[in-house]
């Protein structure tokens, strides 16, 4: 009979209390705005606190507060605003009621707040996660009587007192380490005799981690629409996409199960040319792991399949005058070899092309000039996957692919069909309408291969093949080093090494270097300390190359180099200012005839000029 009688009056109570908006609106002003998110705010016995929006066109304030209740902000100016309502706890036996006005001109907002009496079972959170080598779990709770607590039936690995004097403080359990190597949970039921209110704890506790998470890239075929992954693992993860936007891929569903956690990922087919890809990681806060991952799905595509990533946007002012003025704009044509069908509809292969071009849009001056280059990509398919290897400390191993990449006996060089690849670009490009030329144009082998090597071949009229491995070596020996020296330094520029491997060079190596300096090539070299090549002298007639070092072009004297190190020698650099003037030149003058138009100078490069950041 109390009980009907108290839940009587609680409604009586609040149906005096809600209120709104006055009705008398032959009192409100002309155009008065007063909103408030709420009519009304209940919080339970403990100290809480909670949030209401408000907005008014005038200036506002708030009366009749309690004692027992904090208002922050309880006045202000015509805006929007957030406002905090804190509840002091309650120790009294019986229920708090308060009714709120908010006035703002003539216009008043009624708000009825409530706050339970002491006489409850109350718990800030329901569920609880316990390490696996936690043996205690401490729960806040608030209870007016005698506290019963059982478990779910066969639990051995939590305990706690069959009664609880009743006290404002925290009810411990007692734990036993998981060693059972998965994770274990349990429900909590807790009765309070006097009230006679019941409620249920979920209480989880994690083995000793272990996951093995087998790769962190993914990949997709254009057409697939549902993608399923897993890996070993005995603890729970989140799976969150870094774009929430992404709109070809989404989880369908995510589980822990018999050892391994399952994603299931729902997918749309990818009808376009350029590979999908997004990020995502696999979160879990209670052991603060967040492990990154990435998802790719591969476009249609097919054997000679040319794909145009991106074009130059450089408008040549001599484009349309004839065929003996050359043109200002170029390609890089990038060709895989040692890459299998399923691997290039994986997107294996275009993975490595991407690398290749932010690779070069992110080096000086090629990201400076960037809107002189475009993109190429070629798939090829090999019979194997690999990278022929004929080194005796690597192999030998021979492996069947479409070009026939391979290592050399000294372990670092390389070889290939240059023939079988020049007419593949040839014939794929011309089949597609691509303009292609080969004394301009670049071509970028990536051969599969995971070590250090590579090679550029260069003739004197123009052309040039780098031949790249992906390279999994630390930098400066990692892949996209390797391309930046050999597609970037050799194959486009034309420079020379500046390492020094050997002795003293000879007159027939002098004779070899200045028969490619009479064509215009490895101008960033000298074999004289005094007297240079011209683009040399040019810029240190400027004062940009103050000083002259011995070694280069793989000879440790004869020869010599503008800068102490470089991309060119030791890798771990950018170019130095010579070589990156070197490709500027050819960027602006590779026409055969000079370097006249447009006009290319030292002062013209130097107003552009960056040098990268050491890495």
């Amino acid at each position: 009979m109390k009980r009907f009688l108290i839940n009587f009056l609680l409604i009586f109570c609040a149906a005096f209390f809600l209120g709104g908006c006055s009705d008398d609106d032959e009192t409100i002003e002309k155009g008065a705005k007063l909103e408030v998110s709420e009519t009304s705010l209940r919080f339970g016995s403990l100290a809480t606190e909670l949030t209401i929006q408000l907005t008014s066109d005038q200036p506002w304030k708030i009366t009749n507060i309690p004692a027992w209740l904090k208002v922050v902000p309880e006045s202000g100016d015509a805006g929007d605003f957030e406002i905090k309502v804190s509840a002091l706890a309650n120790a009294e036996e019986t229920e708090r009621k308060v009714r709120l006005e908010v006035v703002a001109g003539s216009e008043t907002w009624n708000l009825a707040v409530f706050q339970l009496e002491k006489g409850v079972l109350e718990f800030n959170e329901k569920e609880f996660v316990a390490l696996h080598n936690h043996t205690s779990l401490k729960v806040p709770y608030r209870a007016n009587g005698t506290l019963n607590v059982t478990f779910s039936d066969g639990v051995d690995w939590i305990s706690v007192p069959a009664t609880k004097t009743v006290t404002e403080k925290d009810l411990v359990f007692n734990l036993k380490v998981n060693e059972s190597g998965v994770l274990r949970e349990t429900s909590v039921y807790l009765d309070d005799t006097q009230s006679g209110l019941k409620d249920t704890l979920e209480v989880v506790q994690y083995p000793e981690p272990k996951y093995e998470l087998a790769g962190a890239k993914l990949f997709a075929k254009y057409d697939l629409t549902e993608k399923n992954e897993g890996f070993e693992c005995n603890i729970p993860f989140e799976v969150v996409f870094d774009d929430e936007s992404v709109d070809w891929v989404s989880l369908k569903e995510s589980k822990l199960e018999n050892g391994k956690f399952e994603m299931s990922f729902k997918l749309v087919p990818n009808n376009g040319n350029k590979i999908n890809r997004t990020n995502f990681r696999l979160e879990n806060k209670v052991l603060g792991l967040s492990l990154k991952m990435s998802f790719s799905q591969m476009y249609k595509t097919f054997d000679g399949h040319s794909v145009i990533r991106k074009e130059p946007t450089y408008e040549d002012p001599f484009g349309g005058a004839g065929a003996s003025i050359g043109k200002l704009t170029f390609n890089f044509v990038l060709v895989g070899d040692g890459f299998t069908k399923e691997e290039i509809e994986a997107g294996v292969c275009d993975t490595y092309y991407d690398e290749v071009i932010e690779g070069i849009e992110t080096l000086e001056p090629f990201k400076t000039y960037s809107e002189r280059f475009g993109f190429i990509l070629l798939h090829a398919e090999s019979k194997e996957s690999g990278c022929t290897d004929h080194s005796t400390i690597y192999g030998p191993k021979i492996v069947d692919t479409r070009f026939k990449c391979a290592y050399d006996k000294n372990g670092t060089g390389m070889t290939c069909d240059y023939t079988a690849i020049q007419n593949f670009v040839t014939e794929s490009l011309q089949k597609e309408g691509v303009e292609y030329e080969a004394k301009k144009d670049v071509v970028i082998v990536i051969a599969n291969g995971k070590r250090y090597g590579g090679v550029a071949n260069l003739t004197r009229t123009g052309e040039a093949v780098a031949i790249c491995p992906v390279s999994e070596e630390p930098f400066p020996n990692n892949f996209i080093q390797i391309m930046r020296h050999e597609a970037c330094g050799h194959a486009f520029g034309k420079l020379a090494d500046e390492y020094s491997m050997g002795g003293p060079i000879d007159a027939t190596t002098a004779n070899y270097l200045k028969t490619w300096q009479s064509s215009g090539m490895y101008l960033n070299v000298s074999l004289s300390s005094t007297e240079f090549p011209q683009p040399w002298q040019d810029l240190k007639n400027a004062g940009k190359l103050p000083n002259v070092y011995v070694g280069g072009f793989a000879c440790s004297g004869g020869v010599w180099r503008s800068s102490e190190n470089s991309l060119m020698k030791g890798m771990d650099e950018g170019f130095n200012i010579l070589s990156r003037y070197l490709i500027y030149l050819r960027m602006k003058n590779l026409r055969g005839e000079g370097m006249d138009l447009p006009a290319a100078s030292v002062d013209d490069f130097l107003s552009k000029d960056k040098a990268d950041e050491k890495q």
